[in-house]
């Protein structure tokens, strides 16, 4: 038969565990599925988000009505991209093709790959504190802040780098 001190050291054995899976902000592990980021399992980091890591994040506002349309998996789950600009980045996308800090990135479609219309983020501005503009060069068809505009702070999960990922390079900060 069990003591009273038993069931009591037992009943709160899980507590302590239950507690830091509840405090930690971000999940510990990340599955990336997409082909923007190199597909495999991810791991948090704990670290501050800045230009060359790469974050978990929700869809920003102005690409959910197209998430919800095209890619409704990513509305459920988390997004994981590279931040390509950040706080005092200067960055237009205005035109035909993302500039950042002056430098030629990448076109901007006006159609993804089935046709469909994308939204269009069409500002060129430099970057506040908690703003972070995410860009995949992966893949040519990549959803990234093209077309939604920078990530805000409030909406990043966490950073994250690959713990067995296919074609992974470690995050590389000053760099996307």
């Amino acid at each position: 038969m069990f003591r009273p001190s038993w069931i009591l050291l037992l009943a709160l054995t899980p507590a302590p565990l239950a507690a830091a899976a509840i405090a930690r902000p971000e999940p510990l592990l990340l599955i990336n599925t997409s082909p923007s980021e190199p597909v495999g399992l991810y791991v948090a980091t704990g670290q501050p988000a800045r230009t060359g890591t790469r974050i978990a994040f929700r869809v920003p506002a102005p690409g959910r009505a197209y998430a919800a349309r095209v890619l409704p998996e990513r509305l459920r789950t988390s997004v994981l991209k590279t931040i390509a600009a950040g706080e005092g980045d200067h960055v237009c996308a205005g035109g035909a093709h993302l500039v950042i800090n002056g430098r030629d990135v990448a076109p901007i479609a006006e159609r993804d790959r089935r046709g469909q219309a994308l939204p269009r983020w069409r500002q060129c501005r430099r970057l506040v504190r908690g703003e972070y503009f995410v860009f995949s060069a992966r893949i040519p068809n990549s959803f990234d802040s093209r077309y939604y505009g920078p990530v805000q702070a409030g909406d990043v999960i966490g950073v994250y780098r690959p713990l067995k990922a296919s074609g992974a390079a470690p995050d590389h900060p000053g760099g996307a």
